[in-house]
């Protein structure tokens, strides 16, 4: 273990770096410390220089850290990424200044009690920027139909179309008698839109002729609802699926899985968590949505949609957030077996349905039988205690008759 470690608070135009060393006794104190200005990138490389390249750095994982851990891994320096959110619960009853900041993000890495992040190799990362680029496009277009959707609203304009935006929705646009502030306004939108579905489908086109199709995604793509695009995107987000030790850690990592609202004896509603991975969790609610549409077999997660809207009249997008967590626990089965999805999954390992599967073997019988000893001798039947009527017997009737004098 390195005895010294170098702690960085990230900022917009300066970073703030602190060199800690640990003694023999367990005791922590600052060697150096510096103000980086990012402006002049040369003179941060050139203080790095002077280091060991074996120091490691801890960086919080800030707004803007993937250039300093290119730059640091450059230079051989280690990179440690700590999570924010617990660096802040870990440091809630100390002064809050940006050489404290810096200094105990050294003094954690030297405890080996830094909460560290998913440091996604620089692959990783532009794969994710190319899928956020269409993301934000997306809620960009989104945004641009829905204020179309205004204007007509605003205007009383009724249309029978389901498709606005199709080919027979924009002639319908086109062609409407507006006035001229109204007219300006949507046809700007129009072409606004049209920029915006360009640039979507330079994007998309980029992402199928040049991403890779490995065996992960070929596998995701035999998930109902996720296609090639969302594949990439569902693979870049995760990144490794073996940081995830089960099914329930994805889901936190996703904000799937419901936080609990309760004091006492009332109990609030349930609800996701905001600190999660918004794209990742973004792509499965479009999942959720384009499975409902899909011709291909997904009869279960049918059925939980309409179950939990009672037939599609009410709760929707609470049933899609549920369906879109069901999408998650397929992905991480996916994945992590290395299966392709069935619509009816082996049951688990020690389950009833997995022995009642199970081919039951033979008891062997240790019995010796003579060479004149049949080897499957007929039962006979014990004499009844009581006679069966003949009446009885004729008619097939397990009713016993008393005997009579008679018989």
């Amino acid at each position: 273990m390195n005895p010294r470690a170098l702690g960085w608070d990230i900022h917009r135009k300066f970073s703030m770096v602190s060199l800690m060393e640990i003694s023999a006794a367990g005791e922590i104190r600052a060697v150096e410390r510096a103000r980086l200005e990012h402006a002049n990138q040369e003179a941060m490389r050139a203080w790095l220089s002077r280091l060991d390249p074996e120091i490691p750095v801890a960086v919080e994982a800030a707004f803007g850290w993937p250039w300093v851990a290119d730059m640091l891994e450059a230079l051989g320096h280690p990179v440690h990424l700590g999570h924010p959110p617990t660096l802040k619960v870990l440091a809630q009853h100390e002064a809050k200044t940006d050489r404290r900041d810096s200094d105990r993000l050294g003094k954690f890495q030297l405890r080996g009690i830094l909460p560290e992040s998913y440091l996604a190799p620089p692959e990783v990362r532009q794969i994710r920027e190319r899928t956020r680029y269409r993301m934000a496009l997306s809620r960009l277009r989104s945004g641009v139909k829905s204020r179309l959707q205004a204007i007509l609203h605003r205007l009383g304009v009724l249309h029978p179309f389901s498709d606005l935006f199709g080919k027979r929705g924009r002639g319908f646009l086109r062609s409407l008698e507006l006035a001229e502030a109204s007219r300006r306004a949507l046809d700007g939108y129009l072409d606004l839109l049209d920029a915006i579905q360009t640039r979507i489908d330079e994007v998309e086109e980029w992402m199928v002729t040049n991403l890779a199709v490995d065996e992960i995604v070929r596998l995701l793509m035999t998930i109902p609802g996720v296609g090639l695009i969302l594949a990439h995107v569902i693979r870049a987000e995760i990144g490794e699926i073996g940081r995830f030790p089960s099914r329930r850690h994805l889901a936190a990592y996703t904000g799937l899985a419901p936080l609990s609202n309760q004091s006492n004896t009332r109990d609030g509603p349930r609800h996701c968590s905001l600190a999660c991975n918004h794209i990742f969790r973004w792509a499965l609610i479009e999942a959720a949505g384009n499975l409902l549409h899909t011709k291909r077999q997904a009869f279960r997660l049918k059925r939980l949609y309409a179950r939990l809207t009672h037939g599609g009249l009410s709760n929707k997008n609470q049933a899609k957030v549920a369906v879109a967590r069901e999408l998650l626990e397929v992905v991480h089965v996916v994945w992590r077996r290395q299966v392709p999805y069935s619509e009816s999954p082996p049951p688990r390992p020690g389950s009833v349905a997995a022995k009642r599967n199970r081919p039951q073997e033979c008891p062997k019988s240790n019995t010796t039988l003579r060479p004149d000893q049949p080897r499957f001798p007929m039962a006979r039947r014990r004499p009844s205690a009581r006679p069966v009527c003949n009446w009885a017997v004729r008619c097939r009737i397990p009713i016993l008759c008393r005997a009579t004098s008679a018989d």
